[in-house]
């Protein structure tokens, strides 16, 4: 697994979309996490402590763990109203060199 996986920026050709290389630890000065990337469908979202959980899991740790535990917050729970995800903004315009 890399954190490229769990990364809005990445792109269907497993490129970064900003041209960040694939690190090799879980760490990038870029990372932009998406709730998309840990639960494929709204389904399998159950609240913040199950991203908490798998971040942990996955080894994300320092400045990528507080942006998984942002975004957690920042989710409501789609699965209870039936909805698809919520829209989120893309953060790659700030994020230009």
């Amino acid at each position: 697994m890399t954190l490229c996986e769990f990364c809005t920026l990445q792109q269907a050709d497993r490129r970064c979309a900003v041209g960040y290389t694939i690190p090799k630890k879980m760490r990038c000065g870029g990372f932009a996490p998406g709730i998309e990337r840990f639960c494929s469908t709204p389904a399998d979202y159950v609240g913040p402590e199950q991203l908490r959980q798998m971040a942990l899991f996955f080894g994300l740790a320092g400045k990528e763990l507080k942006l998984v535990l942002a975004l957690s917050k920042t989710q409501r729970e789609p699965h209870l109203a039936g909805e698809a995800w919520p829209a989120t903004e893309s953060q790659s315009e700030e994020r230009l060199p």
